[in-house]
């Protein structure tokens, strides 16, 4: 019976030793394997290569031998102990570096220095983790021989883009200190106390510029830098009593006594005229400057100034008309009538509300009012509004208040806690403004490029016949200048076309992203207008909103996130 043992060699390697004895017993490839599994070297590399040479040389010499005659021993390495090996796998964009550990054949484990070391062969610099080089290396160590480990040991840096240039405030707006009420003794407020008024004195900074930053560099795991993209810049605007600081460019300073006015990236003084109620004793207000009025303004009168209009109470059927921004502590109180029923254009308000900037008022009715932007903090009833921008019931932070019906005009959206009310009066949304705006730029674009048409075509035209006379009769350069006028009107042409492109996807978008929401509820008799486009709700919603989509105003559901 042929004699099989496993013995070390000099290489510390596994020989499969073979002394052929011919008898009745074959050995197989299967014997072999048995032989390692009940061995101590099962964690050991099996060449199977070399097993099957064994089998195949042990027949050989087997064959000639009588029965019980023993022939020349066999020897062939079959178990051979490999150590960790690791391959590093750098990401297409160089952003991260992977190795992939083959673990030890009852060879030597990785250490985490090794691993380090082979990554850095591999073009591997920076971005290493030592925590997950450890880490990998420990895994690797405990999994079953020959198994694969795989593990991020690198990590690049995205280059972080400056900021921005910030214009910062350091004196507060007369809407902002409306908006904090004085407080009394017992902790209650006065809603209709405007407190001192906000005056700056000469030299008083006003805003302070707080410049762009340059970023911060990052790199590859194979250390190419990546170069951030600075911060955008803004420029100090020097309003009207304001001048730049002569110690600090970034600061801007009150050239006044006055008021105080916010305008983009900077500020104004105004002077300021301030009154306890406009009234017929007080009469009409026309002021250069801002206006503070402590008390209300009465039914008939008039309030126009060129800065801001801060009231601590009510507007009644009255007129104003702001080049800044108009803040009633209280409401707006017109004269009630049918504005559902009438032409929004046969109807006049005896509230009328116009400012170049901001509008906040706690509520509204029966007003007429033409803003940048909007926002009535309780209610809104029976108005006529245009926003350039947002109309926005509720508070600063959530929109909960009611609109109720009315005809709005808006630029960019519609947001309240309840849209429309339970009896269904109407209540009219629309954003064709600026629409309309969309499509006169375009129709003046197609009439521009209508008139390069034609002449294109005249010259098209000029161009054959100058080419068809006989070489004798033409003039080389008559016809050098129809040609190059010629490209020049199909150039411009050209350049039209992608402009209205450009227009008529602008357009697209801007449908796509306005929008009226109700937080809490969309009632019936609420109807969407954006452009040829309307809807009109037919039932009661709960929290909704209606936008344009797929040629259509549809009517979404808000799901709480």
């Amino acid at each position: 019976m042929t004699q099989i043992s496993l013995v070390n060699n000099k290489k510390n390697n596994i020989d499969l030793v073979l002394a052929p004895v011919k008898g009745d017993i074959h050995v197989t490839e299967a014997t072999i394997h048995e032989l390692i599994a009940a061995s101590e070297y099962t964690s050991l590399y099996v060449d199977n290569g070399n097993i099957k040479n064994a089998i195949a040389e042990l027949n050989s010499v087997l064959k000639p031998l009588q029965a019980n005659m023993q022939g020349r021993e066999i020897k062939y390495q079959i178990l051979e102990r490999r150590d960790a090996h690791v391959t590093i796998e750098i990401d297409n964009d160089k952003m991260s570096a992977t190795a992939e550990i083959s673990t030890a054949l009852g060879g030597s484990h990785l250490t985490a220095k090794a691993i380090l070391t082979a990554a850095q062969k591999a073009g591997v610099v920076k971005g290493f983790s030592k925590e997950e080089l450890i880490k990998l290396a420990q895994h690797a160590a405990k999994e079953a021989p020959g198994s694969i480990v795989k593990g991020e040991i690198a990590q690049g840096r995205l280059a972080i883009n400056g900021k921005d240039a910030k214009i910062k405030l350091l004196v507060e707006s007369a809407q902002d200190r409306i908006l904090k009420p004085k407080e009394r003794d017992d902790g209650s407020v006065d809603m209709r106390d405007l407190g001192d008024i906000i005056c700056v004195k000469v030299g008083d900074p006003l805003v302070q510029k707080l410049p762009l930053t340059e970023g911060i560099d990052g790199f590859t795991v194979t250390g190419e830098p990546l170069k951030p993209e600075p911060g955008n810049n803004v420029d100090i605007c020097a309003g009207n009593g304001t001048t730049i600081s002569p110690k600090n460019e970034n600061v801007l300073l009150s050239t006044l006594v006055g008021l105080p006015r916010i305008i983009e990236n900077g500020m104004e003084v105004d002077e300021v005229y301030k009154i306890k109620n406009v009234d017929v004793s007080s009469g009409h207000i026309k002021f250069e400057g801002s206006v503070i009025i402590d008390g209300d303004v009465c039914e008939g009168m008039k309030v126009i100034a060129s800065g801001d209009i801060t009231i601590g109470g009510f507007v009644e059927s009255a007129y104003l008309e702001a080049g800044g921004d108009i803040t009633i502590n209280t409401g707006i109180i017109g004269r009630k009538q049918d504005v559902e029923e009438l032409n929004i254009k046969d109807i006049t308000m005896s509230a009328h509300i116009e400012a170049k900037g901001k509008i906040y008022a706690k509520y509204c009715q029966y007003a007429e009012i033409s803003c940048r932007s909007l926002r009535v903090e309780n209610q809104m009833m029976h108005s006529i509004v245009n926003v350039e921008e947002d109309l926005w019931l509720g508070a600063e932070a959530k929109a909960n208040g009611k609109l109720i019906a009315g005809h709005i005009t808006a630029g960019n959206s519609v947001s309240a806690g309840i849209v429309g009310a339970t009896a269904g009066s109407t209540t009219i949304i629309t954003f064709e403004k600026r629409l309309n705006t969309f499509r006169d730029a375009l129709q003046e674009l197609e009439e521009q490029v209508k008139h390069e048409s034609v002449k294109t075509n005249e010259l098209k035209d000029a161009q054959k016949k100058l080419s068809s006379l006989p070489k004798d009769k033409q003039n080389p350069e008559i016809l050098a200048k129809v040609i190059s006028t010629f490209q020049h009107h199909a150039k411009r042409m050209g350049e039209l076309l992608n402009e209205k492109e450009l227009l008529e996807a602008k357009t697209q978008e801007y449908i796509e992203s306005v929008y009226v929401s109700a937080s809490d509820k969309l009632y019936h008799g609420v109807e969407m207008i954006v452009g040829d486009f309307r809807e009109k709700t037919k039932r009661e919603y709960g929290p909704s909103k209606m936008k344009y989509k797929d040629r259509k105003i549809i009517i979404d559901p808000i799901v709480a996130s």
